[in-house]
């Protein structure tokens, strides 16, 4: 009950109420991402049963980028003809128009953002709650639903079908390769095209 307790607060309870009050903590989301972050990361370190090679496996990395960059490109180009054709106006936005926020944006998304998303969402989420959640596979469906819940806090239902895309994609890595490296880059990489080929403004929040 406790681990149940836990999960909901955490996972929906939050998410919901940050949404809700998203004006006011706004300038604090990425300060308090990264202390979940660092939260679920001491949990998981203290955690005996937690097997540690999973925060640094790079076993077979090479195999398991291949395998994303297969995925990753006619994807991904597939994506960018949409964004062409149907909002042409938003087609490579930050790239032409904000380069030096797009540079940086790339710089510092997969630190400040991707790898506290990979070791909360994947990494501690699929240990924490394998006790009350044995099957493998209802984790990585409620890990893929509050990925997405998560970014209700943009205010756009654009930000959250791609984060319920992106975290069926990341969890299945995950699962497939038990390495938080891995899953880190992958997201790293469709996030950064994402802000490149015009759908950032989606995932950044609107002043009020």
């Amino acid at each position: 009950m406790r681990l149940w307790i836990e999960m909901v607060l955490l996972f929906f309870a939050l998410p919901v109420a940050i949404a809700y009050w998203v004006n006011q903590v706004a300038d604090y989301l990425m300060p308090l991402l990264g202390a979940v972050g660092i939260a679920c990361l001491a949990v998981l370190l203290a955690d005996k049963q937690f097997k540690r090679f999973r925060l640094w496996h790079w076993q077979d990395f090479f195999t398991h980028l291949r395998t994303t960059l297969k995925m990753f490109i006619p994807w991904a180009c597939l994506l960018a003809a949409v964004v062409y054709l149907i909002k042409p106006e938003l087609f490579l936005q930050w790239p032409l128009q904000e380069p030096e926020l797009w540079v940086l944006t790339l710089l510092i998304y997969p630190i400040v953002s991707v790898i506290p998303q990979e070791i909360i969402f994947r990494t501690f989420f699929f240990h924490r709650y394998k006790q009350i959640l044995p099957s493998k596979m209802a984790r990585w469906g409620l890990s893929t639903f509050v990925f997405g819940l998560v970014h209700l806090v943009y205010g756009n239902w654009v930000a959250m079908v791609l984060s319920w895309i992106g975290g069926a994609l990341f969890g299945y890595r995950y699962m497939q390769t038990r390495s938080t490296p891995v899953v880190v880059v992958e997201h790293a990489i469709w996030g950064s095209f994402i802000f490149t080929v015009g759908l950032g403004s989606y995932l950044v929040i609107s002043p009020p």
